[in-house]
């Protein structure tokens, strides 16, 4: 089983917004750990999310990490995306139809709380210092 990732972003009409998110997929298939990375969005930025599953599927993955670049759980992240998915409440996988394909489709937590993401804010205070 080949694995691939989908990094999902909010979308915006500010452009440099959607090229986080696109940067963000590059440094995770420049790892080479996770198969095929590709980069979608839930409104404003093309490709939307089911496009975004195909063209992972399309690469070869046959279970795809949904990963939502999103700072903390909210809406989006609990309702919005998985609906985009076909998941119930409260669903973190399931079989969804992908590029004219049926794949695995695992769906993993924002950032969050996370001792990393502290470190970056430092870097950015002692940065200003």
């Amino acid at each position: 089983m080949k694995n691939g990732v989908l990094v999902v972003g909010h979308g915006s009409k500010m452009e440099h917004n959607m090229g986080l998110v696109v940067s963000m997929a590059k440094r995770l298939q420049e790892k080479g750990e996770f198969g095929p990375v590709e980069a979608a969005f839930m409104q404003l930025n093309d490709p939307d999310i089911p496009t975004g599953l195909a063209n992972v599927a399309a690469r070869g993955a046959d279970i795809i990490y949904v990963v939502p670049c999103f700072l903390a759980t909210g809406i989006h992240t609990t309702e919005d995306i998985p609906g985009v998915l076909g998941f119930s409440k409260g669903q973190r996988s399931g079989k969804v139809k992908a590029g004219g394909r049926t794949v695995e489709v695992r769906y993993c937590q924002p950032m969050g709380d996370d001792a990393r993401l502290a470190e970056i804010l430092a870097d950015r205070v002692k940065a200003e210092m």
